[in-house]
């Protein structure tokens, strides 16, 4: 049985390339330097999830339904919105009882958002990567109120670089957890991090030419992106102060949310099933000692280079796999340590999915996540 107190909840953010489907162009990426914002926000306002009231809608309201348009938001000098530099697009489910009922969700909300975007001639495709830009340029230039609010707010940090990267942000709450406990299990993924990143990695493509290691995305934003947050309600002025981990919860139903950013945007279900029972299994898990707050920078750019052929790596990724299963074994939840299989042939092959990537000689996987 599941000890007492940890009943889970997930919810599964995903991030998506937007390719033309038909045409003379068809297999282009369509990003910030060929996307009208405003078109395609009309295009795409018909969608599901807009009456849910378990999900925050963000300052300017892009972010409300089960999907929206994911960029970088830039203001006129005196604040007003002035558009959005669109990088992709992005599905949210809201917060299921299991893995299966959230993935479940997120394929139904992705097959009403492909057949929306076909009528446009316009298809889903995912990389962890544009592999297209060095670097995303801010055009025009950020103005002073924009290089004011930035600064004043640490989630602007690497802002660049998440207009360029793509992933899936994984959240888990436990019934009955204090903040706390919460807090503690995410300083341990926040520690393990770099050993299980490269389950995902996707990304070995860089401005139109192969990458030396496999993960660019991991690469660029370990030092600058958070991997891990935690969210409490917005008075608790204890546990906010307790670490920069935490962040203050926009609704009642975010309080005790754990979100995992820091894998790449890879496909396929049974992968994306995997990863979320790892973390489930980390957070149940009471064996693994490690606990961080700040990223190891070092280790995940070793990991991004050479993934599982690194020693460290791939003993570390071991020992993480097991106390995952062993912990999940013990909860009773023996359907979710069977998920993990994909993981420990990734980690006996040592192979991630950015070698098939590569292999393929594809700067991105067509489709969505239900084609592969």
């Amino acid at each position: 049985m599941v000890r007492s107190g940890s009943a889970m909840r997930y919810g599964i953010e995903f991030e998506y390339l937007l390719i033309d489907a038909s045409g003379p162009h068809a297999g282009r990426i369509r990003d910030f330097t060929n996307l009208d914002f405003s078109a395609l926000s009309r295009m795409l306002a018909a969608k599901p999830g807009l009456d849910d009231p378990t999900l925050a809608t963000g300052d300017q309201g892009i972010r409300s339904g089960y999907w929206y348009l994911e960029g970088d938001e830039r203001a006129h000098p005196d604040g007003r919105f002035a558009g959005l530099a669109v990088k992709g697009v992005e599905i949210r489910t809201p917060p299921r009882n299991s893995v299966a009922e959230a993935l479940d969700l997120l394929l139904e909300i992705e097959r009403q958002l492909a057949a929306t975007l076909a009528t446009h001639h316009l298809a889903l495709g995912i990389a962890a990567l544009n592999p297209l830009h060095e670097r995303y340029v801010f055009d025009p230039p950020l103005n002073t109120y924009e290089q004011r609010t930035r600064a004043a707010d640490r989630d602007f940090a690497g802002n660049d670089i998440a207009t360029l990267t793509f992933g899936p942000d994984l959240n888990l709450s436990f019934a009955e957890r204090d903040w706390r406990r919460d807090l503690d299990a995410a300083r341990k993924l926040n520690f393990y991090a770099p050993f299980i990143v490269p389950f995902s990695f996707d990304s070995p493509w860089y401005a139109g030419q192969p990458w030396t290691g496999w993960s660019r995305r991991t690469w660029m934003r370990c030092g600058c992106r958070p991997a891990v947050r935690v969210y409490v309600e917005a008075d608790n002025h204890a546990a906010l102060q307790a670490s920069p981990l935490m962040r203050p919860a926009r609704l009642p139903g975010e309080v005790g949310r754990i979100e995992f950013k820091a894998f790449d945007a890879a496909p396929g279900v049974a992968l994306l099933a995997a990863l979320c029972q790892l973390l489930t299994g980390l957070c149940l898990d009471d064996s693994l000692p490690g606990r961080s707050e700040e990223p190891d920078v070092d280790l995940y750019r070793l990991a991004a280079l050479d993934a599982f052929d690194e020693a460290q790596i791939a003993h570390g990724a071991q020992r993480v796999l097991r106390a995952s299963e062993a912990a999940l074994q013990q909860a009773g939840l023996e359907a979710a340590a069977g998920q993990l299989e994909p993981l420990w042939r990734q980690r006996a092959a040592r192979t991630t999915p950015a070698h098939a990537l590569r292999a393929s000689g594809q700067p991105y996987w067509p489709g969505g996540l239900a084609a592969h």
